[in-house]
């Protein structure tokens, strides 16, 4: 199964983007056909469909190139870290059918799900164990995805005991009080720390420039992992430490958002699309830290807020790239791992753009409509659904353009 063992695995990626389509028709069921008691278990269903099937799936896949790439180790129990990948999405697939249609899945899912990336980490952290005598940047890389990898770890657990409440077995009262307390950690503490840290080295082939801020990275990471802690804390606990931790985080999240819009501003990399990508992310994310202010002030905004954080910004940035990264890897799996096709000469521009404002204008409606406008929920999940066949498409030319390229290099 893993004869050749590609920088970035293309399965993993082909099932987030599965999952990525997924959630815009689940999206415009849940419009079509939810009343106004709330989406219940199908809403439960579409964020963890976003959350673990496309955004994920997607990262631990990226990690399996990005920890030997950027902190110049090599992987230990790599056949491990690949088969639990592996493990992971069936876990995903299981868990999603029964929050949808088999209840008594719900808890195996889960579990399976904590086990597979148990056995990614332990393969992960021996290996990043390694980071501690390499340079200084390799150790704080290292030490820096260690600590995401923590995150992720934490959150499958609680995931795991939440799960098994959803099945309705019982769970102590403590684990029952941190619904909001898991996804704080899911998105912020995991999804989020991840996309700060490694957008600092992936906007550079993105956009050409780099950040004139050294320090901005240090100030991000810094207050958003303290950020994440108190507020998964004061969720649980104490709405003063809440407020500190949203305070933190959104600190965190405006500092980088001056950096990268600086960083793309000076961009000399023709190709457009992953950067406006970038920058639909930070507009989403700093749109959706304002409605999870209101959301802590009372207001009924978590379903919006959650959707921006999901499909707005973590999407977004996934988009911006698979629209670079896995462009790259299609070429290099049909032209060998040392090509250097710009992703540009592969993909269709009006459909890449087709695509961005597909997107941009589900999310829009999507947000609006769980804000209180509820028909614009199922026209979000059907403009999605559009981007996402755009953006296949656009892919699938890509991985042709790549082919004819390599038929015509044997000539």
């Amino acid at each position: 199964m893993f004869s050749r063992r590609h920088w970035i695995p293309p399965g993993a990626l082909i099932f987030s983007q599965i999952a990525h389509g997924f959630s815009w028709l689940l999206l415009l069921w849940i419009g079509l056909s939810v009343t106004a008691a709330g989406p219940g278990l199908a809403g439960i269903a579409w964020v963890h469909v976003v959350a673990l099937g496309w955004a994920t799936m997607a990262a631990v896949g990226i990690l399996l190139h990005v920890i030997p790439a950027f902190t110049d180790v090599t992987w230990r129990w790599e056949t491990l870290a690949r088969w639990s990948v592996a493990a992971f999405g069936l876990g995903v697939v299981v868990f999603v059918l029964g929050l949808l249609a088999w209840p008594q899945a719900i808890a195996g899912g889960a579990a399976l799900i904590l086990l597979a990336l148990i056995g990614y980490c332990i393969a992960a952290f021996s290996t990043l164990a390694a980071t501690v005598k390499g340079e200084r940047v390799e150790r704080a890389v290292g030490r820096a995805l260690a600590i995401n990898l923590l995150f992720l770890l934490l959150t499958a657990f609680i995931g795991a005991g939440l799960a098994s409440m959803l099945s309705g077995m019982h769970v102590p009262a403590w684990l029952a009080a941190l619904p909001a307390s898991h996804a704080d950690l899911g998105m912020f503490g995991w999804a989020s720390l991840l996309i700060f840290g490694v957008s600092v080295r992936t906007i550079r082939p993105i956009s050409g420039e780099r950040s004139r801020f050294p320090s901005a990275h240090i100030i991000v990471g810094t207050s958003v992992l303290l950020g994440v802690v108190l507020l998964a804390i004061g969720l649980a606990a104490s709405p003063t430490l809440a407020w500190i931790g949203g305070g933190l985080i959104a600190i965190g999240a405006i500092v980088y958002a001056v950096d990268m819009v600086d960083v793309l501003s000076r961009a000399t990399v023709p190709h457009r699309a992953p950067q406006a990508f970038v920058v639909a992310g930070i507009i989403w994310l700093l749109l959706g830290l304002v409605l999870g202010a209101g959301t802590l002030m009372g207001q009924p905004w978590q379903a919006a807020f959650v959707f921006l954080i999901l499909a707005g910004w973590i999407g977004q940035m996934i988009d911006a790239h698979i629209h670079h990264i896995g462009v790259r890897l299609l070429a290099t799996i049909y032209r060998g791992d040392d090509d250097e096709t710009r992703p540009e000469e592969l993909l269709d521009a009006r459909r890449s753009w087709f695509a961005f404002a597909a997107f941009q204008i589900a999310i829009a409606c999507g947000a609006i409509g769980l804000l209180g406008l509820h028909t614009l929920v199922a026209v979000g999940g059907a403009v999605g659904f559009i981007g996402w066949l755009a953006m296949m498409r656009n892919l699938a030319t890509a991985r042709s353009r790549a082919m004819r390229t390599e038929d015509i290099s044997l000539l």
